[in-house]
């Protein structure tokens, strides 16, 4: 059956045409596919920020779909392109390169991969630096218009495909290590942290924490909803995504700190915070060295 929707993730940009033309590839080759950008502004070639982005909107995207990801570094030896089908019936379409992988863990797993090696769905004419337009494009588009996965090109072991690997947060009796994933578009700092790794560390909504970033030390509040500080203060609360993120009221945590993507801080428990570390089994914990 037809899947009709095809979500797309890039580090294209909007100042020339790279966007558009692959857009235009796509209704020229599927014109009945609908199309659902996803983000086109990840840092250009930055793999990892595209792979943590596109994990965290996976959730509330069409499912099953054709999701088409792009951020496809140089490499002496190009990254292969393929298609790699999870669970859940959506397909993923892009280099192999673990732009991807953390998004086929949330679709239910990775249960069949091929490489995108029929040319007879490529472009004709096929450039050497534009793969997004002349490769990704017109194959996304085919398997969102309904064609089955193993008509694009040789089957590969899902084992065989590349992976990232994704920085874990340490958590301690009293503190937790984690680091800055995103900063979004109003200066948000997204963490690698969920409420459950303070909590762990003794620390509860509604107490105060120190928050140790960039050479900068300081007690904030730890809150649902930065919304619950003043105008212009710095809070440590959960997002819509229900991860930890530092926000400041009406103002940029990321200029307030001067802080970046990959960013480590530590956020630690005061001495006027809760009781201390929750005790949970050993399948609970969250702990990693």
């Amino acid at each position: 059956m037809s899947q009709q929707w095809l979500t797309f993730l890039s580090d294209y940009g909007f100042e020339d045409a790279f966007l558009g033309v692959c857009k235009g590839v796509i209704a020229r080759t599927a014109p009945e596919v609908r199309v659902l950008d996803v983000l086109h502004l990840v840092a250009p070639q930055d793999v990892e920020q595209g792979s943590a982005v596109l994990a965290s909107a996976i959730p509330y995207l069409p499912a099953p779909a054709v999701h088409l990801a792009l951020v496809d570094p140089f490499r002496a030896k190009p990254a292969r392109a393929v298609a790699v089908r999870t669970a859940d019936g959506s397909t993923f379409v892009a280099p192999d390169n673990g732009l991807t992988a953390q998004a086929w863990d949330i679709s239910g797993g990775a249960v069949a991969a091929h490489l995108l090696d029929n040319r007879e769905l490529w472009h004709p004419d096929p450039a050497r630096t534009f793969r997004g337009r002349d490769v990704f494009s017109p194959v996304a588009a085919r398997l969102a218009a309904g064609l089955g996965i193993e008509l694009v090109g040789t089957p590969i072991d899902v084992d065989e495909l590349e992976r990232i690997t994704v920085r874990q947060p340490t958590v301690e009796a009293d503190h937790v290590h984690g680091e800055v994933v995103q900063v979004d578009h109003f200066g948000n700092l997204t963490l690698n942290l969920q409420r459950t790794h303070l909590e762990q560390a003794g620390m509860r909504v509604g107490d105060d924490v120190e928050l140790r970033c960039s050479g900068k030390s300081m007690v904030v509040p730890f809150l649902l909803t930065y919304g619950k500080v003043g105008r212009g203060r710095l809070a440590v609360c959960e997002d819509s995504f229900s991860t930890v993120t530092i926000a400041v009221n009406c103002g940029s945590a990321a200029s307030r700190l001067r802080a970046a993507r990959g960013e480590p801080l530590v956020i630690s428990r005061t001495a006027d915070s809760g009781p201390g570390p929750v005790t949970l089994p050993p399948e609970a914990t969250m702990m990693v060295r």
